[in-house]
């Protein structure tokens, strides 16, 4: 990956939100790509599944550009999660050589990251279970009730950053709850 920017947009999803993908459900609208620990082709399969979700959803921008979550803090202390805009690069290998950096995960083969769309409107993960590792993508997440509600409880608590709290709140009154249709 290739970094472009340093933040995101306005209106945009808080990082933290986009790490519930994990918490949704198949009624939410979520996918999954996973490979078992033990396949010998574990970090190809799993990036060729990463680059699935992602065409298959919309999820790369023009260019090939998405945001990626990332930790902005100065030290160990608590994290200051912040967007990064990015774009992938002809030669890439998120799950493996990603992963291994510390930015996408802890090792290669490990992955732990969350990214989002340019528009907001898919949420695609790297994660490690137990006994695989994968990605499971979230399309629409202002229409996921659980992220709704941990943006509005994030965005309403004192404890939460100041930061962080504004851009719940921002991204909250790009997305008003949909009103259901009047029946006749």
């Amino acid at each position: 990956m290739q970094w472009c920017a340093a933040e995101g947009a306005d209106g945009t999803l808080p990082v933290a939100a986009a790490w519930l993908a994990t918490s949704c459900r198949r009624e939410d609208g979520r996918r999954d790509e996973t490979v078992r620990r033990d396949d010998p082709r574990l970090i190809e399969k799993a990036n060729d599944g990463w680059f699935r979700l992602a065409l298959d959803h919309g999820f790369l921008g023009d260019g090939r550009e998405f945001l990626s979550g990332v930790n902005r803090a100065d030290d160990d202390s608590v994290p200051v999660l912040r967007w990064a805009r990015v774009r992938l690069v002809e030669e890439w290998d998120i799950m493996g050589a990603g992963a291994a950096t510390g930015v996408l995960g802890s090792a290669a083969g490990y992955p732990e990251f969350a990214m989002l769309s340019l528009d907001g409107n898919v949420i695609l993960r790297g994660t490690t279970w137990q006994e695989s590792i994968g990605s499971p993508v979230v399309p629409d997440p202002h229409r996921v009730q659980i992220i709704r509600d941990y943006v509005a409880r994030r965005s309403a608590s004192p404890r939460t950053p100041a930061a962080e709290r504004a851009e719940g709140e921002s991204w909250l009154r790009a997305h008003p709850p949909e009103q259901p249709p009047e029946q006749e």
